[in-house]
């Protein structure tokens, strides 16, 4: 982190170039989240270009009381909540239009496919802060603690949304 402060300090005094590095070392991850949230591979690059631009613009206003790493995951994650409230994630795909060809694996495929579809409409009917602490948690594998920074709350709390995504993810499965 002290590393992630000396590259700030470099961006400040107008070396740009450190800020870059800065980039390289979140862009893989936070892509990753991103995804994760939106589910759409064009949208979580928008929201990643938008979140290092918003970062390095309002660089003056981060306070250093949190670790940069929370900071731009704050950013990112309150970008997608915008994408993510702005449209549907449901995803229909006409029957008619899928072809199952010869390969046995097709149909697997295709199983696999619905599964995940499965389960991020699932996901999608979770609260807005239980979404995104399972996500945290789970596809990234935040500790409550970072969940707890990224998300503005006590690390008790992060735990309680955790607790009641799982139990009402379980239930919405075996509802399906």
């Amino acid at each position: 982190m002290d590393e992630d402060l000396d590259l700030i300090t470099r961006t400040a005094a107008g070396e740009n170039e450190a800020f870059d590095e800065l980039v390289l070392k979140y862009q893989k991850p936070l892509y990753s989240l991103l995804y994760r949230m939106v589910s759409n591979h064009e949208d979580a690059s928008d929201i990643l270009q938008k979140t290092f631009i918003k970062a390095f613009t309002g660089l003056g206003s981060f306070e250093r009381r949190s670790s940069f790493k929370t900071w731009l995951y704050q950013i990112a994650i309150n970008l997608a909540k915008n994408v993510y409230r702005d449209r549907a994630l449901v995803q229909y795909v006409d029957i008619d239009s899928v072809v199952i060809g010869k390969n046995p694996r097709t149909l697997e495929t295709l199983i696999s496919k619905e599964n995940r579809l499965l389960v991020r409409q699932a996901l999608s009917g979770l609260p807005e802060k239980q979404r995104i602490t399972l996500i945290l948690r789970v596809q990234e594998g935040k500790k409550f603690e970072e969940i707890a920074g990224i998300m503005k709350c006590s690390v008790g709390t992060s735990k309680a949304n955790f607790h009641h995504a799982v139990q009402k993810l379980k239930k919405m499965m075996q509802d399906t």
